[in-house]
C-alpha cells in the first residue's frame, strides 16, 4: 500500500512503513515501533562513506514478498537499496557502484557529505595518535528497545546489554570485551533485541552469501542512537561493485525463537548449508580429555607455585604417552566406561607441521590401537592456525601502521602481542599449506605404514583466525581473513578427515549455521566462569545459543576448566540433558587442587552406563540429580 506519507507493508506479526523526506523505515509489531535510518555505509581506506543525496523510494509487488527499492548517491559509491518484506521477516540490503580497500561497513547511521567536517588530525591527534571514529561523525537510529542479548559467549558471562552500550560477536577474540569471547569462533552473526522480554524479540542478523563472509567481526553501537558495524581492517578489496552483507529482521515470542527462525530463513534461502548428516553411534559416548589433568600436573592456574614463578610451557610437555595411559588406568581403575579419549595439546613438535613427538610420543600409533582393542577411539587436538614451522611466505603476516590504523591491545593480544613481521597465522588460500593440510590428515587419520590411524579432530584456537589492521598477504594469496578464512581452512580440514576415513569426528566450536558442513559435533567450551559456584547457567545458555544455530548439531559439553568440585558436581549431573558429557580430570581440580573421591567417579559411572547410547542420558542424569538431593 502506498500513499501521500509513504510506503506501509502490513503482516499477520508486524508492520512496514517507509517514509520519503528524509527516508525513514519502521518496523512496528504491537506496542513495538523501531525507526531505522535506512542506509548502509562503506567505509575504505580513502575515508569514510558519506551521503551526497537520496531518491525516493518505490514499491514493488512480488509473488511471495513486496520490495521498496531506492537509489542513494554518496561521497564513495553509487547505491541501489531494497528491503524485502516477506510473510515472516524482512530483509535490508544494498548493491554499490564503486571500488576501494573496504574498511568498514555500518548499518543504520548516516554521516551528511553536506555537514562533515573533518576533524584536523595533526591537533586532534597529536597525543593520542588515533583517528576519529566514524560514530563521532554519524547520526544513528533510536532504539525503541530497552535491552539487546548477545549470542556471544565471554569470560564474564555478560550477554545482556543496555541500548547504550557496546556489543560484540566475533570470529577472533578481544580480550578487552567482558574478559574474551574466545569460546565462539564464530557464534550467530546477529543480536536480538526487545523491549517486552516476556512477549516479543526482535533479531538484526546478517544475511551473507556462500563464499562473501569477508569480515571478522558484527559490533553493536550503543549510545543515544544506535548502530551495526562489520570489521573488515582495509584488506578487502573491492572492484567496480560490492554488496556487503544485508540485514534480516525476524521477530519471535522469545530470543531463542527469533534466533532459530533467523538460522532457518539463512538455510532456507542458501545462505547457510544444510548437509545430510548421518551421525556415527561412537559419536554420541562420553569424551575423556587430559588436558584438566595436565593444567592440574602443570599448575597452570599457580595454586602451588610461588608468585615468582614465570609463565612457562609445562602444560604442553605433559602431552606423554606416559601421562596419557596413566590416565586411560586410573579411568580403568574406577570403572568409567568412555568412549572417546582426546589427546589434547601437545603431542606434536610443531603447530603448524603437526608431526608427532617421538620423544614425548615413541609410540602413537601403538598407543592408539591400544585403544581400539579396548573399544574406544582416539581423537587428536588441532590448533588450525598456527604457523610454528612453516616458511613466512605461506603465512599471514603482520605489519602494522599504528599511526593510522590503531589495533587495541586485546585484539592482539590472541596473537600474542606480535612484533612487526610476525605470522600471523597460515594462509589457507594457498596450495602448498592446503597440500600441507591433506598430508597431515591423511598421516594423522589413515591406517597404513606410518599413518597414526586416529579417529578425529578436535579444532581449537580458531579464534587465532588472521583478522586486525595490519595483515600482510603472501604472493598468489586470495586474501582471505575474518569469518571466510576460519571456514575454508576447517573445511579443508574436514574434507581431508572424511576423504581418509569417512566417520572420522570433527569437534568444532562454531555454533554458527555457516559452518553446518564443516564439523560434526560443536564443543561448548572453554568454561573460565565467572562464578566459584555454579557454571551451568551460563554453559544452558551457551547451549541454547548451539541449538539456535543449528537444530541438528551434536553438541559436546566439555568441562574445563571448572571453578570449585561443588561446580563439577553440579556441571557433571546436568551435561547428559545438554549433550555429550565430557570429562577433562584424573585426580584433582586445577582451579582449586581439590582432589575428586570415590563417590564422584561412582556418580560419572552410573550416568553413564545408563545413557551410554547417548539417547537416554537426560533421564540418567535426572534420577542421579534426585539422588543428590
Amino acid at each position: 500500500m502506498k500513499d501521500a506519507l509513504g510506503i506501509e507493508i502490513t503482516r499477520t506479526d508486524f508492520r512496514v512503513l517507509m517514509e520519503a523526506d528524509p527516508v525513514r523505515l519502521f518496523v512496528q509489531s504491537g506496542d513495538f515501533r523501531q525507526e531505522f535510518i535506512p542506509q548502509i555505509g562503506i567505509d575504505t581506506a580513502a575515508g569514510l562513506d558519506r551521503t551526497v543525496s537520496t531518491g525516493r523510494p518505490v514499491l514493488e509487488a512480488h509473488t511471495d514478498f513486496d520490495r521498496i527499492t531506492w537509489r542513494e548517491w554518496s561521497t564513495g559509491w553509487a547505491k541501489v537499496y531494497r528491503v524485502d518484506v516477506h510473510s515472516d521477516h524482512l530483509a535490508f540490503c544494498v548493491r554499490a557502484s564503486g571500488s576501494g580497500n573496504v574498511d568498514t561497513v555500518r548499518y543504520f547511521d548516516t554521516i551528511a557529505a553536506s555537514t562533515h567536517l573533518e576533524h584536523f588530525a595533526l591537533t586532534k591527534h597529536f597525543n593520542d595518535h588515533g583517528r576519529t571514529p566514524a560514530r563521532v561523525y554519524s547520526r544513528g537510529s533510536v532504539p525503541a528497545f530497552t535491552s539487546l542479548l548477545c549470542p556471544d559467549p565471554t569470560s564474564h558471562a555478560r550477554q545482556t546489554f543496555a541500548p547504550h552500550e557496546y556489543a560484540q560477536v566475533s570470529v577472533n577474540a578481544d580480550l578487552d570485551y567482558h574478559g574474551g569471547n574466545f569460546v565462539a569462533s564464530p557464534p550467530m552473526l546477529a543480536f536480538a533485541v526487545t523491549s517486552a522480554p516476556e512477549r516479543q524479540w526482535w533479531v538484526m542478523g546478517l544475511a551473507v552469501e556462500p563464499g562473501q563472509h569477508h569480515f571478522s567481526e558484527l559490533e553493536y553501537l550503543g549510545g543515544s542512537d544506535f548502530a551495526l558495524s562489520l570489521n573488515c581492517w582495509g584488506a578487502l578489496r573491492v572492484d567496480e561493485s560490492y554488496s556487503p552483507p544485508g540485514i534480516i529482521m525476524v521477530p519471535g515470542r522469545n530470543a531463542a525463537a527469533a534466533f532459530t527462525a533467523y538460522t532457518g530463513i539463512l538455510r532456507s534461502t542458501g545462505r547457510a548449508p544444510t548437509p545430510a548428516r548421518e551421525p556415527v553411534a561412537w559419536w554420541k559416548r562420553p569424551i575423556l580429555s587430559g588436558w584438566g589433568h595436565q593444567a592440574y600436573q602443570g599448575d597452570l592456574f599457580r595454586i602451588r607455585s610461588t608468585a615468582e614463578r614465570q609463565p612457562d610451557n609445562a602444560v604442553y610437555t605433559l602431552c606423554t604417552q606416559t601421562n596419557y595411559a596413566d590416565i586411560v588406568a586410573r579411568m580403568d581403575a574406577a570403572g568409567l566406561p568412555f568412549g572417546t579419549l582426546i589427546i589434547d595439546a601437545r603431542w606434536f613438535l610443531a603447530g603448524g607441521r603437526k608431526d608427532v613427538d617421538a620423544g614425548r610420543w615413541p609410540d602413537l600409533p601403538g598407543f592408539v590401537a591400544e585403544q581400539h582393542r579396548a573399544g574406544r577411539r582416539v581423537v587428536l587436538w588441532w590448533g588450525p592456525w598456527d604457523g610454528e614451522g612453516v616458511p613466512a611466505d605461506e603465512c599471514v603476516r603482520w605489519h602494522p601502521d599504528q599511526e593510522l590504523h590503531p589495533n587495541r591491545a586485546g585484539r592482539l593480544a590472541k596473537f600474542g602481542t606480535p612484533q612487526p613481521g610476525a605470522k600471523l597465522g597460515v594462509d589457507i588460500t594457498l596450495e602448498a599449506v592446503r597440500d600441507r593440510i591433506r598430508v597431515q590428515v591423511r598421516q594423522l587419520l589413515g591406517s597404513g605404514p606410518g599413518c597414526v590411524n586416529a579417529d578425529g579432530l578436535k579444532i581449537d584456537h580458531q579464534a587465532a583466525t588472521p583478522g586486525l589492521y595490519g595483515m600482510q598477504f603472501p604472493p598468489g594469496s586470495r586474501r582471505l581473513f575474518g569469518v571466510e578464512a576460519a571456514h575454508e581452512i576447517q573445511l579443508v580440514v574436514y574434507q581431508a578427515a572424511k576423504d581418509t576415513k569417512p566417520d572420522a569426528l570433527i569437534i568444532g566450536q562454531s555454533p554458527n549455521p555457516y559452518f553446518a558442513d564443516v564439523q560434526d559435533m560443536l564443543r561448548l567450551g572453554d568454561i573460565y566462569a565467572h562464578r566459584a559456584d555454579t557454571v551451568l547457567p551460563e554453559m544452558e545458555f551457551r547451549a541454547q545459543m548451539a541449538r539456535a544455530a543449528d537444530p541438528g548439531m551434536l553438541i559436546d559439553t566439555d568441562g574445563w576448566p571448572l571453578p570449585s568440585l561443588k561446580a563439577w558436581r553440579e556441571y557433571a549431573v546436568s551435561q547428559p540433558a545438554l549433550g555429550v558429557p565430557s570429562l577433562y580430570y584424573a585426580s584433582h581440580l586445577d582451579t582449586t587442587g581439590e582432589a575428586f573421591r570415590p563417590e564422584d567417579f561412582t556418580l560419572l559411572r552410573r550416568l553413564w552406563q545408563e545413557g551410554g547410547d547417548g539417547l537416554t542420558r537426560e533421564s540418567a542424569a535426572g534420577r542421579a540429580r534426585a539422588a543428590m538431593t
